[in-house]
């Protein structure tokens, strides 16, 4: 279990991803860009340098294919529906890829041949974040 947590006053997060794809579908305004921006902002701390150094992450102005070569990393992609437009072949890689992890934000879905219950939504409760999965066994 791979976890992102953070406070940004007077919100936490407290995500349990499920390598090594975890897949947040939401309608625009669910969160997901939100949890994006936020994150960079922890990243870019320099108390957190060492913390998130393994986290790259991806929006519809990155190149995709920056995921090619790369060990023992998190990706977070957010608009992944801009980006996986046509690259099939990238799909195929993340799909297959087991040296990284992957938090892909979507409106819709991919074939990565993952269990339903690596599907998840954000939700939040009195202030804190986090992932509900579609079936039960995590949060």
């Amino acid at each position: 279990m791979t976890e992102i947590k953070f406070e940004i006053h007077p919100y936490k997060i407290d995500f349990e991803l499920c390598p090594p794809i975890t897949v947040i579908k939401g309608h625009s305004g669910s969160g997901k860009s939100l949890f994006l921006y936020w994150m960079n902002i922890q990243k870019r701390l320099p108390e957190n340098k060492d913390k998130y150094s393994n986290i790259i992450m991806m929006n519809q102005e990155s190149d995709i294919r920056d995921i090619l070569g790369k060990q023992g990393k998190l990706f977070i992609i957010d608009n992944a529906d801009v980006l996986f437009k046509d690259v099939a072949d990238i799909i195929e890689h993340i799909a297959s890829d087991r040296d990284n992890n992957y938090l892909i934000m979507c409106r819709r879905s991919y074939d990565f041949d993952i269990s339903p219950n690596h599907f998840a939504i954000i939700t939040e409760n009195s202030g804190v974040f986090t992932l509900h999965y579609r079936f039960t066994g995590f949060n």
